[in-house]
C-alpha cells in the first residue's frame, strides 16, 4: 500500500541522488569557472617567454638558431607543424588517456598505487602530460611528497581550465626538457640526430619519446653543430629587438642573401690571405637595396671564429675614418651652394688662414693646377676638396651630413676642422653605404633600413635635389675623369652602369670602397682592428675588387639600369682648361652639364695666340704653380732682400691624420736674392741651399717652429705652428 498525506494525496519519494548530482555538477562547474577565471600569472609568463629564434635567409634557408642567454636552445613550432607521428609517440609513452582526463588521470593514479604497493617500491608513475607541463611551468622547490603532488594536480586542473588540449600538447612538446641544453622536440631532433624533426625516422622518434624520462642514458654520439651563417647580422637583428624592448619572434625570414654572403666571405678571405704581410687582417662588407631600403648583405668579418684577429668584432658597425669616400657628399653639397659642374677648382698649394688646415700633397704627391669639378671628384684630389669645404662652410656641410645619417658628427663640431673634407671623422660602414645610396636613389635615403624579407622601408628622406644626385653619378661613373688619380684602373670598368668611390685613412689602417648600381649600393672596409698601419702598397683597389664582385653578382641576377640624366641641365661644349665657353684659341673642349636656359658663359680668355702659337694666361692664383712648370706666370726673382712668402709668419697648420707622417711635408717658398745662393734653416738646422727658384720641402712636425732664409747679408724669419 502506498503512503498518502493528510489530504489524501500520494507522497512523492525524495530524489536524493538527483539532488546530489546537481549539487556535484554545480560544485564542479563552480570549481572549473574558478580555475578558469582566477589569474594564473606563472602560466601567462610561461606562454610569453622567449624561445630560440630560427633565422632564415631570403631564400628560406636556415641561417641560425639563436640560443637563449644561458645557452639553452628551445625552438617553438605550432602543433600542426610537428609531425603527427612524433606527437603520437609522446602521447603513447607519457599519457595515453590525454584527451580523456581533466589534467589528472585518476584511473592511472589508482593503478600506479596498486602496482607500487604490490612491488613495495615505485615501479609506476601517473603523471599526465598536463601535470608534467605544470611542473615545467611551476618548478618544484621542495622534495617530492603528497603535498607537492597535490600542488601539481591543482596546477594541472588550472591549466586544463584555461587551455585546450591541443594548446597544452603544443606547449608540452615545445618545452619538454631533454638535457644537454635542449628543450622541445624540434631542438632535440637537431641535438641528438643533427636533423630537423620532419626528417626523423620511426626508430629515432621512438628513442626521442623515451629520452625525457632518463636524459643521461641517451647522450648524443656527437655534438650537433648548428648552422651559424651571418653571425654578426644575427647579433644586430637580435639587438634591435632588445633595444626596442620587444620579444624576438620564434621565426624570422631575413632580407639577406646567404649565397652572396658566402661568396663575399670567401673573396675577402682570399684578399686577407694575399695581403697578410701588409697587416690587412680584417674585412667587412655591407649592401642594401636602394629602392626598398632592405639589407641584402652583412659580413661583419671574414671569419667570426678568427679569435687571433678579433673575428667577432662587427666591422659593419665599427667607426673608422672613411677618408676620400666621403668626398661625393661634399661635392654634391657644393653643387647646391653656388658651385656648378663647370666650376674650375684650384689644385695648388694653399694656406687657408691662421687657423686653417695645411694639406701638403694629393695622394700622388703632385698638384695639378686648375682642374674641373668633375675630374677633382672622380680622381679624388685632396686640395680641391679642402678648398670646397672652406668655401661652403663646415657648419653647413655638417648639417647636410646629419641629414645623410651621420648624426654623431655634429656632436664633435668643436674639434672638427677642414680635414673633414678628407674624411677626418669617425663613421661606420653601415652609415657610409646608406648615405652613398643617396646618389643612385635620386637624392633620397631610407629613413630606416629593413632586415626582414617582407618588410620594406616606407619612408625616404630627400637630402639632395634629383639633378644633383644624377650629376654626381655621372661624375663617379666617368672613367676618363678618374684617370688623373687612378689611371686605367680596370676594377672600375663594369659591363653595366656603376659608380665607385674609394678612400684610405689613418695612415692606411683603413681602406674603403663604395660602389653602386641603379638598384643596389655596396661597401667594403678592410684593414685591422689593432691600429697597425697597413703597408701602403695595398691601396683601396683591394676592397674595390670585392665591391666589384658584389655588384657583378647582383647585376647578373637582377640586372642594372642606366642612371637617369638630369632634367634641368644639358651638356654643352666648354673649354677643358677654364670651363668657359670655348674661344677660337682653345685647343681642347669637353662636354659638361650647364643649367638649361643659361646664357652662354663668357668666352675663355685663358688661351691666346702669340706669334702663331697658343699660350695660356693663368689667373693670378695659379701663377706660382705655373712658374714651376715653365708656364706663363710665376714669382719674379729679383735683387730685393730675400723674403719668406710661404708659410706666412704666425701661420697655424693642422697635421693631416689621413696620411702617413713620411708623406707630410711643408713646402717653403721665398723670393728675392736675385741669382745668389740662398740657404734655409729650420729650428737652427741647415736644410739646404739653392738659387733661382727658392723652394724647399721639409717634414711637417707638430709644435712651434722657426724658419730662416739667408742670402748674403739679407735674411728673413717666419714662425709657424703645427697642431
Amino acid at each position: 500500500m502506498k503512503a498518502v498525506n493528510k489530504n489524501g494525496r500520494r507522497k512523492r519519494p525524495l530524489r536524493v541522488p538527483g539532488i546530489i548530482g546537481i549539487c556535484v555538477a554545480v560544485l564542479l562547474l563552480s570549481f572549473y569557472l574558478a580555475l578558469k577565471l582566477i589569474p594564473f600569472p606563472e602560466l601567462e609568463a610561461f606562454m610569453q617567454r622567449q624561445n630560440s629564434t630560427r633565422f632564415y635567409d631570403s631564400e628560406g634557408k636556415l641561417v641560425y638558431v639563436l640560443p637563449l642567454e644561458d645557452g639553452l636552445r628551445r625552438e617553438y613550432f605550432p602543433l600542426e607543424e610537428i609531425p603527427e607521428s612524433l606527437s603520437d609517440a609522446f602521447l603513447e609513452q607519457e599519457d595515453s588517456h590525454f584527451y580523456f582526463h581533466p589534467g589528472v588521470d585518476f584511473i592511472s593514479i589508482a593503478r600506479a598505487a596498486l602496482q607500487n604497493k604490490k612491488a613495495g617500491r615505485v615501479v609506476s608513475g601517473a603523471s599526465t602530460i598536463t601535470m608534467q607541463l605544470a611542473r615545467i611551468i611551476v618548478p618544484r622547490t621542495e622534495t617530492v611528497s603528497y603535498k607537492t603532488k597535490l600542488k601539481e594536480m591543482i596546477s594541472a586542473f588550472r591549466i586544463e581550465a584555461k587551455l585546450g588540449k591541443k594548446q597544452i600538447l603544443e606547449l608540452y612538446l615545445n618545452s619538454v626538457p631533454f638535457g644537454f641544453q635542449t628543450e622541445g622536440v624540434a631542438s632535440a631532433a637537431r641535438t641528438f640526430y643533427g636533423i630537423s624533426m620532419e626528417k626523423l625516422s620511426d626508430e629515432q622518434i621512438e628513442v626521442l619519446a623515451k629520452i625525457p624520462r632518463r636524459p643521461s642514458d641517451y647522450a648524443p654520439k656527437k655534438s650537433y653543430v648548428y648552422e651559424n651563417r651571418c653571425p654578426h647580422f644575427i647579433q644586430y637583428v637580435a639587438g634591435q629587438y632588445r633595444k626596442a624592448g620587444k620579444k624576438i619572434p620564434d621565426s624570422l625570414i631575413l632580407s639577406v642573401d646567404t649565397n652572396l654572403a658566402s661568396r663575399v666571405e670567401k673573396k675577402i678571405q682570399e684578399k686577407l690571405d694575399e695581403y697578410t704581410e701588409a697587416r690587412v687582417h680584417n674585412g667587412s662588407a655591407f649592401a642594401i637595396n636602394n629602392r626598398t631600403g632592405q639589407i641584402i648583405l652583412w659580413v661583419g668579418n671574414a671569419s667570426f671564429n678568427d679569435s687571433e684577429h678579433s673575428g667577432q668584432i662587427d666591422g659593419v658597425l665599427v667607426r673608422n675614418n672613411p677618408g676620400s669616400s666621403m668626398k661625393p657628399f661634399l661635392y654634391a653639397h657644393a653643387l647646391e651652394n653656388g658651385f656648378s659642374p663647370t666650376t674650375i677648382l684650384p689644385d695648388i698649394r694653399q694656406d687657408f688662414g691662421g687657423s686653417g688646415v695645411y694639406v701638403p700633397y694629393n695622394f700622388n704627391n703632385m698638384f695639378n693646377g686648375p682642374v674641373s669639378f668633375r675630374n677633382a671628384l672622380a680622381s679624388s684630389l685632396n686640395v680641391p676638396a679642402v678648398y670646397l669645404l672652406n668655401e661652403v662652410g663646415i657648419d653647413s656641410y655638417l648639417e647636410r651630413l646629419s641629414k645623410l645619417g651621420y648624426e654623431d658628427l655634429e656632436k664633435n663640431r668643436a674639434t672638427t676642422g677642414l680635414s673633414l673634407a678628407l674624411g677626418a671623422a669617425e663613421v661606420s660602414l653601415y652609415e657610409m653605404v646608406r648615405a652613398f645610396s643617396v646618389f643612385p636613389n635620386d637624392g633620397r635615403i631610407a629613413e630606416n633600413l629593413s632586415f626582414l624579407k617582407d618588410e620594406t622601408c616606407s619612408e625616404f628622406r630627400k637630402v639632395y635635389e634629383s639633378d644633383t644626385a644624377r650629376i654626381i653619378c655621372d661624375f663617379l661613373s666617368d672613367s676618363n675623369a678618374r684617370a688623373l688619380g687612378f689611371g686605367n684602373a680596370k676594377v672600375f670598368e663594369t659591363d653595366y652602369p656603376s659608380i665607385f668611390k674609394t678612400g684610405t685613412s689613418n695612415q692606411f689602417q683603413n681602406i674603403i670602397a663604395l660602389g653602386a648600381t641603379s638598384e643596389f649600393t655596396a661597401g667594403v672596409w678592410m684593414g685591422n682592428f689593432t691600429g697597425e698601419t697597413v703597408v701602403r702598397q695595398t691601396g683601396s683597389s683591394i676592397p674595390a675588387a670585392v665591391v666589384r664582385m658584389i655588384l657583378d653578382f647582383l647585376s647578373d641576377r637582377y640586372g642594372a639600369c642606366s642612371f637617369q640624366q638630369p632634367e634641368l641641365y644639358e651638356k654643352r661644349s666648354v673649354c677643358a682648361l677654364s670651363g668657359l665657353t670655348p674661344g677660337e684659341n682653345c685647343p681642347a673642349k669637353v662636354n659638361e652639364y650647364v643649367f638649361k636656359g643659361t646664357e652662354k658663359n663668357r668666352v675663355c680668355d685663358w688661351h691666346y695666340s702669340i706669334n702663331g702659337r697658343i699660350a695660356v694666361r693663368y689667373p693670378e692664383q695659379y701663377a706660382h704653380w705655373a712658374s714651376g712648370r715653365n708656364m706663363n706666370g710665376g714669382l719674379q726673382q729679383n735683387d730685393l732682400p730675400v723674403q719668406i712668402v710661404y708659410p706666412r709668419d704666425n701661420a697655424q697648420f693642422v697635421f693631416d691624420p689621413l696620411m702617413p707622417s713620411d708623406y707630410q711635408k711643408l713646402h717653403v717658398m721665398a723670393t728675392g736674392g736675385g741669382s745668389r745662393e740662398t740657404t734655409l734653416f729650420a729650428d737652427g738646422k741647415m736644410i739646404g741651399s739653392t738659387q733661382g727658384i727658392l723652394e724647399w720641402d721639409i717634414p711637417l712636425l707638430r709644435g712651434m717652429h722657426e724658419l730662416k732664409v739667408v742670402c748674403g747679408d739679407s735674411e728673413d724669419v717666419s714662425v709657424y705652428t703645427v697642431r
